[in-house]
């Protein structure tokens, strides 16, 4: 069967949004990967993304805390130090920040019973890979010319106390964030138990939902016009050491760190960035990393700055370019399924 490229195109433009939606699929552990929802719970809204940062479902994903769901759901066994992730299914297909949080359950709970309803602490935290005058380049997204990324890691803090925990990944989309409630979350968390003697006091602490507010400085912005040119991720800084990657770690490779390029933290490896099956990465060139921000309960307009103000504007759909590009990648897409 022979098509042609404008029938293709044709067949691209008709996709549907949810396209570039996607989930946390399965658990990496030091290179090995989980079987798909096998330690990650299951969503029951395919793979929608949560938009209302004051429901339940900003905990887990919608279906996370179902009993069903909890139940079927296998827990993980892993030691601080470890180097642990997700997988995307199947890519993270929109510009955004990442995030890793943690949430131990009480003392004797099992972590299919915890619906994670305690406190939270944030481990990992990745955002930008360049930012400057001309705007932001996102660390997990080649802003419509490659995709996002497949999986990533990061290394369990070795103070991470034994016990009980909920995983939580975090992905925010931002590009319909121009308007409030439209920073979309896309959520899974993996049960895990971490053992050892990790004796450390995990700060800063937040809760689920009422860690963000819809007004946000960090989710409610235009991140195409005027250019972003200051931005730092939601919620608490990271713990132990208050630090923002700005390249991503894949699983089965060598690590870079989990401070590359942030200068401030003074954990910044100088290694090159991974090579992967996942978009090519480099590293930043900004002169300043971002500072770190306050939990989300009390945002400053400090979080985010763009060229023209401070203030969140009406978002601006890309440049015409910016469309060709996307539409050139659904039609090769498309076309591949075709030959199929």
């Amino acid at each position: 069967m022979r098509t042609s490229f404008t029938s293709v195109l044709a067949l691209a433009a008709a996709l549907p949004t949810a396209f570039a939606h996607y989930n946390f699929e399965a658990l990496i552990v030091n290179g090995e990967v989980s079987e798909p929802y096998q330690y990650v719970r299951k969503t029951t809204n395919n793979n929608s993304p949560i938009t209302d940062v004051t429901s339940k479902d900003i905990v887990c994903n919608a279906g996370g805390l179902d009993k069903d769901i909890r139940a079927a759901t296998k827990t993980m066994k892993v030691s601080p130090g470890d180097e642990v992730g997700f997988t995307v299914a199947s890519e993270m297909g929109h510009p955004g920040p990442l995030s890793v949080y943690l949430s131990k359950a009480p003392d004797g709970t099992e972590a299919s019973d915890y619906l994670g309803d305690g406190d939270w602490f944030k481990v990992y935290e990745m955002t930008w890979k360049k930012i400057g005058a001309e705007g932001v380049e996102w660390a997990n997204y080649m802003n419509g010319q490659s995709g996002g990324i497949q999986n990533f890691t990061f290394t369990l803090p070795k103070d991470t106390p034994k016990g009980t925990y909920l995983m939580r990944a975090e992905h925010i989309g931002l590009h319909g964030a121009g308007e409030k409630n439209g920073a979309q979350f896309y959520i899974g968390c993996a049960q895990i138990t971490v053992d050892g003697t990790g004796a450390g006091k995990p700060s800063p602490m937040v809760k689920l939902p009422g860690a963000f507010k819809a007004t946000d400085p960090s989710l409610l912005l235009s991140i195409y016009y005027p250019p972003v040119t200051k931005y730092d991720a939601p919620g608490p800084k990271t713990w132990p050491n208050a630090c923002t990657d700005h390249t991503p770690n894949f699983a089965g490779q060598a690590s870079d760190g989990d401070c590359t390029g942030d200068k401030k933290s003074g954990s910044d490896s100088g290694s090159a960035a991974p090579v992967a099956s996942a978009p090519a990465t480099e590293a930043p060139v900004a002169s300043d990393a971002p500072a770190t921000s306050a939990p989300a309960a009390t945002p400053t307009a400090a979080a985010v700055t763009t060229s023209a103000a401070a203030a969140p504007v009406a978002t601006k759909t890309p440049s015409k370019s910016c469309k060709a590009k996307r539409a050139a990648k659904k039609a090769l897409k498309a076309k591949r399924a075709l030959k199929n």
